[in-house]
């Protein structure tokens, strides 16, 4: 799947065994609205959020979460790339879909280790210093 977007990035999912699914910008419809909530000024009155439709599924995608329209709009394209994804491979396992997002994290200051898919946490002087990876390895 490739989705051209016009400030020249493309977001490539690629799979094994899938066609690919060429969309451009015609593809979709981009709306921009102001923000709620804290944040002030700058919040309220400047429509940085993104939404995002693709006009043949009807599929969308938002993101209110940063305070600049591109990382907004960068991201709402992310989640709607995985949603496109879904709905034209329901067959695709959705952890290979999830193979993209952060899987662990490593915080020195707190000395931890956080493995999200299993929600196991080890010291970050074991880990990373010691080179202990064994109990995150299934």
């Amino acid at each position: 799947m490739k989705i051209s977007k016009n400030f020249g990035k493309d977001l490539i999912v690629p799979y094994k065994n899938m066609e690919e699914i060429h969309l451009t910008k015609k593809d979709f419809r981009i709306e921009w609205f102001s923000g709620s909530g804290a944040g002030g000024q700058h919040r309220n009155k400047h429509q940085n959020c993104c939404r995002i439709i693709h006009i043949e599924t009807g599929l969308k995608a938002q993101c209110v979460d940063n305070r600049d329209r591109i990382s907004n709009q960068d991201t709402a394209f992310r989640r709607l790339a995985k949603l496109i994804l879904e709905y034209y491979y329901p067959d695709i396992d959705p952890e290979r879909i999830k193979a993209k997002e952060v899987v662990r994290n490593y915080h020195e200051p707190r000395n931890e280790v956080l493995d999200k898919r299993t929600g196991i946490k080890k010291s970050y002087k074991d880990v990373v210093v010691n080179c202990r990876l064994d109990h995150f390895i299934d």
